[in-house]
């Protein structure tokens, strides 16, 4: 993945009536420079970001980007979906100056920083991990389905063209709706109607961008346009350190070359690579240095020590598939995930264990999306990965979200004991107001519980009528499936049917042109002329008549056959005087300078 530091240049600023102009580095995965350019405006910098695709860009001031928070907002929107902003100066809660950020890291800056340093060095400790990222995107998507272009007036024609695109709108529309409900997702959607159909049809996903990515697709067509849009908060926030550690998924493909892939709760790439004679310890460190590990997944039935061990090290659930994973369905997996993420997968231990990862997410991922449906409509403050791993670990919804809310209810009575402790002298009405404010805790926590059982029951019942509608859905499909291969079926008999009608034909024209062959020998006006008795002006080579050593055309020769020819009596004649004619005018040229030197000779004796 690849990163890249941003610093402004001395002389800019975001608040001057002129651009800005920044110097940048881009860091490979190696954290090697692959890039640098000094003087570029805010343009063309999102354009390079475009191009390059970075996993991070690095400042040491996010503000330098733009003069106030609305306009950071805006150039954050208009970045690549998967692009984090970095402020490697902000660590855990507390700014802090650039050099000694460096210097704790044992790297020694000596004189003053120019931009195109200072954009390095924020691209390398982004590489490092170093920093805070912004968290602006809402746990929310917007889908907005669409015409291609507006419709003008016109006359029945028109009417037809505006019932077609509104007839697109629906289907895509439909598309979505079912694969949104296929992979259990929660959503909101209104659509605009009109006497005509659908005119726009707009899907709230209760769920971040990412998790869509190859169920959902943009479409930008001539009559038909789909558009997918995180929702961004309206105010900067950095993400808290604690959260740094997020749950991760793991695949693991053990031997003398390691094959690690780890990718987030949304199948989303985080570390992909294989290195060479790394023990179990090394593995672990890796895999602890990008997340924190909640499913461990292997490619194989049944799974090897090693995994199993790493797997019981970390404390988390191992993923084995029901049956080993063929080379076709690990190929399937990788190359959608190639597709969807813009990356190539050449390493077969990566494939392997990257195949692994995404299996054992596509195992889990429709219950992590209901369970943050359920979450959003709740709208509770409480730790979204806490229940995400909890369910992934084998727990069921409603007790996952049952447990952390008594967690967060459990802080809250050790912050009032700690408040009694250093208040031990408050009144009895002040203890009487907590013990109340306790008991609405235990009401609250009570009303939660009952509202998670009605919405898993109601859940529950909608995805019976989900699947009876996908039986009749089926069923629907699988009689037009069967109509669509009969129809093939009698397109190519109609292609074989003329085939052969074609091939009747041209025999029948051979059989015409034998009869009248045979018709004409009977009457001697065609001679079947053997090769013994060909003239000796003619010959067959590879049924080929060369006259004269000159190939003639087969049109001439009314049949040739491997040692004969049937040809016209008219034309040998003819051939024959045209040949008797030939042998006289080479008889009678004149010799002249034979006849010179026979003078010659003569004289001198």
């Amino acid at each position: 993945m690849k990163i890249i530091g941003v610093d402004i240049e001395a002389g800019s600023s975001p608040l001057s009536s002129r651009l800005p102009l920044y110097a940048i580095v881009v860091l490979n995965d190696k954290g090697e420079i692959e890039y640098k350019q000094e003087g570029i405006n805010i343009g063309k910098l999102l354009r390079l970001v475009w191009e390059i695709r970075p996993s991070k860009i690095a400042l040491d001031n996010i503000y330098e980007l733009a003069p106030n928070e609305r306009k950071l907002i805006k150039i954050i929107s208009m970045l690549p979906d998967n692009v984090e902003l970095v402020q490697v100066t902000y660590i855990e809660g507390e700014f802090k100056d650039l050099r000694e950020i460096l210097r704790s890291l044992g790297i020694e800056v000596q004189g003053k920083l120019n931009p195109i340093k200072t954009a390095y060095y924020n691209a390398l400790l982004a590489f490092k991990n170093v920093g805070t990222a912004i968290s602006l995107r809402e746990s929310k998507t917007k889908i907005i389905v669409s015409r291609g272009r507006a419709i003008g007036p016109g006359g029945m024609s028109s009417n037809r063209y505006k019932r077609n695109l509104r007839g697109l709108v629906l289907r895509a529309t439909k598309k979505i709706k079912e694969e949104l409900n296929k992979h259990g997702f929660d959503y909101d959607y209104v659509v605009k109607r009109s006497k005509m159909g659908i005119e726009r049809a707009v899907f709230i996903v209760y769920a971040p961008r990412e998790s869509l990515y190859g169920i959902v697709k943009k479409m930008r067509g001539h009559d038909l346009k789909v558009e997918i849009k995180p929702i961004y908060k309206n105010k900067i926030e950095f993400k808290d350190s604690k959260r740094l550690l997020k749950p991760v998924i793991v695949g693991v493909d053990p031997g003398i070359e390691v094959g690690i892939s780890i990718i987030d709760i949304y199948s989303n790439p985080i570390y992909l690579d294989s290195k060479r004679n790394i023990d179990r310890e090394e593995i672990i460190e890796i895999i602890k240095k990008y997340g924190k590990p909640v499913l461990i997944a292997t490619d194989v039935n049944p799974a090897s020590d090693t995994v199993k061990k790493i797997s019981a090290q970390l404390r988390c659930r191992l993923f084995i598939p029901q049956n080993s994973l063929s080379i076709d369905e690990k190929t399937e997996l990788v190359s959608r995930f190639s597709e969807n993420h813009g990356i190539k997968i050449n390493d077969p231990h990566v494939r392997d264990s990257l195949a692994a990862a995404l299996k054992a997410y596509h195992e889990v991922s429709q219950k992590l999306r209901q369970a943050e449906g359920i979450l959003r409509r709740m709208d509770l403050d409480i730790e979204e990965h806490e229940i995400l791993e909890c369910i992934i670990k084998g727990s069921t919804i409603n007790e996952c979200i049952e447990n952390e809310i008594e967690k967060e209810i459990g802080k809250s009575d050790e912050e009032i004991k700690i408040v009694q402790d250093k208040n031990s002298n408050q009144t009895v009405p002040d203890t009487y107001a907590k013990a109340e404010e306790l008991m609405e805790y235990k009401k609250e926590i009570e009303r939660l519980k009952r509202k998670i059982r009605e919405l898993v029951l109601q859940n529950t019942i909608l995805q019976h009528k989900l699947d009876e509608i996908r039986v009749e859905f089926n069923a629907e499909v699988e009689r037009d499936r069967k109509i669509y291969e009969l129809k093939l079926e009698i397109q190519n008999m109609q292609k074989v049917i003329e085939n052969l009608n074609l091939a009747i034909v041209n025999k029948q024209k051979i059989i015409e042109n034998m009869t009248e062959i045979i018709d004409k020998v009977i009457k001697s006006e065609y001679i079947v002329l053997k090769k013994d008795n060909f003239p000796i002006y003619m010959r067959l080579l590879n049924k080929k008549i060369f006259l004269f050593d000159e190939q003639i055309s087969d049109d001439m020769i009314k049949y040739v056959g491997d040692d004969y020819i049937i040809i016209p009596e008219s034309l040998l004649k003819d051939l024959n005087i045209l040949y008797r004619e030939r042998l006289s005018q080479e008889s009678s040229k004149i010799d002249l300078k034979k006849l010179i030197d026979n003078y010659r000779k003569s004289r001198l004796k």
